[in-house]
């Protein structure tokens, strides 16, 4: 770092003045704190030295685990090595949607200088004992003449705090200098490079317009940041500050990104003084003003607050831990769990009003305070156990932008919930914008599953029962207009079995003005535009985008009908990549991005980007079920068939026929094109879906008996519980196929756009089960979910355990973990397909609980155990995340992830016993 020598000269001579103020009989209050200590230490790696903002894995994640709490919106690193010891200085700044790093480990490192004889006592020379607990970060370094201790915790929802304890270990009294320094990152991102070198850009590169500035505040610093928006990395405003604030007189020399701090000390032999420093990460001047109030009343009496940051852990895990039959490995991995769930926790800022729990706030695309509802449920479900406050208002988030009959953009939505809320809303809600906010599509319903755990929990663990009755009382209403939003505008046939799809978006459909029709956007060796190709080419639109290596221009298809037409002649019109928007909302409103069953398999358009001919699943799937050869040829970069006569392509076509999804438009008066548009179903009815279903209506009647007199809820027992009960026989009857045993999703329409029902015994069914693209585990949701017949779940559970299709850790002895997300034998399966191969932890849990509900308690608890031995990471001190290979056990995706870790805790908490 580099300072001018004025502001040195500055430093050096007030230094002097300040030492009868920092002594050992001087301490900022009496009363004492313990020294973090806990059963359950380094259960995260906690230490990291960050080199850049954007200092990334493999997968976007921060690199390191940074630990924060209490809702906060920053965490700390434990030093990396020796030269940061004396600092928490790598700092993980959460901005409004993202996560970057701020400094390195030596940011605000404390220097000692003996005065008396000149000498340094450096710490990096020090006998270190560094650890973390579950809710603090550790360093006691100790030399020939002092003991440094520091441990830190968060102490309010902006604001970490830092006890510093240096104990004088000799016989003479010490005249100590004190010292801290520090420079933010200068570097946007480090990257390895294809020669073996590193590419790296600075921030002032990557980023020009993002000004940081520290200046010295009252014995402290400030650092501003300027407005930073729609770059996808950082989202700031302009009065943005992080504040670091001691208790004790300093003096600081602050210049550009760089700062240093100095002050003097008095320690009498063998005694100690002890200081706090305080972090503060802060949105705007309004934080700015109340938390710096707080943090002199903080200041004025440490040790309280310290002490109650310690009792609420103390109090978390007397809640949350309680299987006593866990063996100490297991317990670890609930506490991990715990940790992380909380770790995730944001509390209000912004347009959200209450605390909530993002997927990760160490992942690229899930921190800030973004919320999923589907993320939500399962994370509400295990926090109910230990820290139920936030569980609560974690679902209360989600419904807290529930549309209303008056919906500005979409009254045609009244109950729906938004896919992806954020810290603003966008512009077009009245907010300030937002990068990462959705509405194009919602979530499964586990809702009511959810509201009644917490419900549950706050009666038997927590002895909160009018809490309990409020919170139902005050979701009960909300709950039933979101069950209501899915028949009214995701049932296209109106038979009571809702469809995932897309709402009103113009992300796949055109505005009101043009017919709020839908489109997709395809690449094409033909001119689209031909009218000898059957499209209406009054809706087909010639796209500006430069041809790919294929020699493929791109075209807009607008129009349901152009679409259907588009998927009759696939193979004549020489298409490639296809980008449906519908689709893809469709398969992110199911929760299971690109699942097998939305026809998402991987064809020659896949091996031509990839440059990997294996890639051509479909070409595998039409040479076994159809005689297609598919042979490929390379000329250059490009693959195509061998035989591209008409004939075998032909056959290409009618295998990706199994595979193609059609859809239809919603409207009132029963779909009349006069109607108003309500959304697009995917025409097929799946069988989590119809199981969600089943379970939200076995809920939503439970809590009609339990809601206060004053809450609407007249008839409703009867009708959830017939409603329940119509369900379970339609997916007993329509949805489970007897010649492989499993349940899959039903076509509504053959793969010809003909309309498929059926009758079978008695009950009108809308098409017959989609055995084609295979076996996943949305064939065991009616399982987990209660709705499956004993026989049929006998069948299905034969199948999850076939070592050849789900049970993975059997086939890969000591590595592999169950139950991949498309079976081993899927047409679609790689073991590293994001929603076709990796291990989610949510389906996992399904799984067992699946079979330990019908009778195959042993084999849940062997295939659980296998998950927490063979998972990389898990019994260590890994992240949890977002997925696994379920043949080697690597980790993949999200780090930290919360849905993972609520599965994950749910599993430590109700099995092994």
């Amino acid at each position: 770092m580099v300072f001018r020598k004025t502001l040195l000269a500055v430093l050096i001579g007030s230094v002097a003045a300040l030492a009868g103020c920092n002594s050992s009989s001087n301490d900022v209050d009496d009363k004492t704190t313990t020294l973090p200590t806990s059963d359950y230490t380094n259960i995260i790696d906690r230490a990291g030295n960050p080199d850049a903002l954007r200092d990334y894995d493999e997968y976007d994640n921060l690199k390191y685990n940074a630990f924060v709490d209490n809702g906060a919106w920053h965490g700390h690193l434990l030093p990396a090595d020796t030269n940061g010891y004396g600092a928490f200085g790598g700092i993980m700044q959460v901005t409004q949607e993202y996560a970057n790093f701020m400094s390195g480990q030596t940011f605000d490192k404390l220097h000692l200088l003996d005065k008396t004889s000149g000498n340094v006592i450096d710490l990096a020379n020090a006998t270190a004992n560094i650890y973390s607990t579950p809710g603090a970060l550790v360093q006691i370094l100790k030399t020939d003449q002092v003991e440094v201790q520091m441990f830190l915790r968060f102490v309010t929802d902006r604001t970490s705090l830092v006890e510093t304890k240096i104990t004088n270990l000799t016989s003479n009294d010490l005249d100590l200098e004190l010292s801290w320094d520090g420079e933010l990152l200068q570097n946007a991102y480090e990257k390895p490079n294809d020669s073996g070198g590193v590419t790296t850009q600075t921030i002032a590169e990557m980023y020009p317009e993002y000004k940081r500035t520290i200046s010295a505040t009252d014995n402290g610093i400030k650092i501003n940041f300027s407005d930073m928006k729609d770059n996808w990395a950082i989202r700031n405003d302009s009065d943005a500050e992080f504040r670091v604030t001691r208790s004790i007189p300093t003096i600081t020399a602050a210049s550009g990104l760089t700062f240093k701090s100095v002050t003097a000390a008095e320690i009498d032999e063998h005694e100690s003084m002890t200081f706090y420093t305080a972090y503060s990460n802060l949105h705007n001047a309004k934080e700015v003003q109340s938390e710096t109030q707080k943090v002199q009343a903080i200041l004025a009496n440490p040790s309280s607050y310290m002490n109650k940051s310690q009792a609420r852990w103390d109090e978390y895990l007397a809640k949350g831990l309680t299987n006593a039959e866990a063996t100490p490995e297991q317990a670890r991995v609930g506490v991990k769990a715990m940790m992380t769930l909380n770790g995730n926790w944001r509390s209000a800022a912004g347009d959200i009003t209450q605390s909530t729990v993002t997927p990760s706030v160490t992942a690229r695309w899930f921190s800030g305070n973004l919320t999923w509802p589907w993320d939500t449920w399962k994370q509400a479900y295990a926090m109910a156990h230990f820290n139920p406050d936030v569980a609560m208002d974690n679902i209360r988030t989600v419904f807290q932008f529930q549309v209303q009959a008056d919906d500005e953009i979409r009254p045609q939505d009244e109950g729906y919930l938004l896919d992806v809320v954020t810290y603003t809303k966008p512009e077009s809600r009245g907010g300030a914008g937002s990068e990462n906010w959705n509405e194009r599509n919602t979530k499964p319903s586990l809702a009511s599953w959810a509201v009644m755990e917490v419900y549950n929990a706050l009666i038997s663990e927590f002895d909160r029962k009018d809490d309990a009755q409020a919170f139902i009382d005050e979701m009960y209403p909300q709950l039933v207009a979101y069950h209501n939003w899915w028949l009214n505008n995701r049932d296209h046939n109106g038979n009571s079995i809702p469809e995932y799809g897309a709402a009103v978006d113009p992300a796949h459909n055109t505005s009101k003005a043009e017919g709020n029709e839908i489109y997709v956007r395809v690449w094409s060796a033909s001119n689209l535009t031909d009218p000898s190709f059957g499209f209406d080419v009054s809706k087909v639109e010639l796209l500006p985008d430069a041809p790919n290596a294929a020699g493929q221009s791109r075209y807009k298809i607008i129009s349901m009908a152009n679409y259907n037409t588009l998927l009759d002649n696939k193979e004549g019109f020489d298409v490639g990549a296809v980008s449906n928007g519908a689709k893809t909302a469709t398969s992110w409103e199911s929760g299971m991005d690109h699942a097998a069953r939305f026809g998402e398999i991987y064809d020659l358009s896949r091996v031509n980007s990839s440059g990997d001919p294996e890639m051509d699943q479909l070409g595998r799937y039409a040479n076994e079920h159809y005689g297609f050869d598919n042979t490929l040829t390379q000329n250059g970069e490009v693959y195509a068939y061998t035989d591209s006569s008409a004939v075998n392509l032909a056959k290409l076509l009618d295998a990706r026929l199994d595979w193609e999804v059609r859809f239809a438009e919603n409207r009132t008066n029963d779909n009349a094109p006069s109607g108003t548009l309500l959304g697009f179903s995917m025409l097929q009815e799946s069988v989590d879906q119809a199981s969600y279903m089943y379970s939200d209506n076995t809920y939503l009647a439970q809590m009609a008996k339990l809601v206060s007199p004053g809450v609407s809820a007249e008839g409703d027992v009867k009708r959830f519980t017939e409603h329940a009960t119509f369900i379970k026989d339609y997916i007993n009857t329509c949805m489970f196929d007897e010649g492989t045993n499993f349940y899959y999703d039903i076509r509504m329409v053959d793969k010809h756009g003909q309309d498929s029902a059926y009758e079978k015994n008695g009950i009108m069914c809308a098409g017959k089960p989609l055995v084609e693209r295979g076996q996943a585990p949305d064939g065991w949701s009616p399982l987990f979910n209660g709705a499956a017949t004993q026989e049929y779940a006998d069948r299905v559970m034969d199948v999850m355990l076939d070592a050849d299709k789900f049970d993975a850790s059997t086939k890969y002895q000591a590595k592999g973990i169950s139950f991949p997300t498309a079976s081993m034998d899927n047409p679609a399966y790689e073991a590293n397909i994001y929603w076709r191969g990796r291990v989610w932890l949510d389906q996992f849990y399904f799984g067992v609980s699946s079979l330990d509900k019908y009778g195959r308690a042993d084999d849940a608890v062997r295939i659980a155990n296998d998950l927490f031995n063979n998972a990389e990471g898990m019994t260590g001190d890994g992240a949890i995340r977002e997925n696994y290979n379920p043949e080697t056990g690597a980790v993949q995706g999200a780090s930290n992830f919360s849905w993972s870790s609520a599965h994950t805790y749910m599993l430590y908490r109700g099995f092994f016993k």
